[in-house]
């Protein structure tokens, strides 16, 4: 199999540590961190959060981004265009969102998460299926 061009290597690596570093801000969350946490968690009408992730579905997402950035380094591999699709698809759908709280499709709101949503979270989103659709829809000559 041919070398991937240098672009390709850069999108790779580019993605996985954007992924990564999602990654291990979950880890410092699960470990009990609090910083950023509460801007990061969408509010329920009531004020408070809409749900609270234990420390297991914590580290469950942080080793789901792990995984997509392992994915990203080995993008070159035949193997890795099914799961590089379907890290494409997550990216996408959560930049979608649920009609409600998340997402380009989320109703305004002015609570800090809200604000972040709109400014970096979805925006990250859409950038990170733009990446990873890049890796799965690759030229056969790379």
């Amino acid at each position: 199999m041919p070398e991937p061009s240098l672009a390709y290597r850069t999108v790779s690596i580019g993605a996985a540590l954007l992924t990564g570093t999602i990654a291990t801000v979950h880890v410092y969350w699960a470990a009990g961190g609090k910083v950023g946490l509460t801007a990061a968690l969408p509010e329920a009408d009531s004020g408070g959060p809409a749900f609270t992730p234990s420390p297991m579905m914590t580290l469950g997402v942080a080793a789901g981004l792990a995984g997509m950035s392992a994915a990203a380094l080995d993008a070159h591999s035949p193997r890795m265009r099914w799961p590089l699709r379907l890290t494409t698809l997550v990216f996408l759908l959560r930049a979608v969102g649920d009609g409600r709280k998340i997402g380009l499709t989320r109703q305004a709101g002015d609570s800090p998460f809200a604000r972040n949503d709109a400014h970096l979270y979805t925006p990250l989103c859409l950038v990170l299926a733009a990446l990873y659709g890049v890796l799965a829809v690759r030229h056969r000559s790379q």
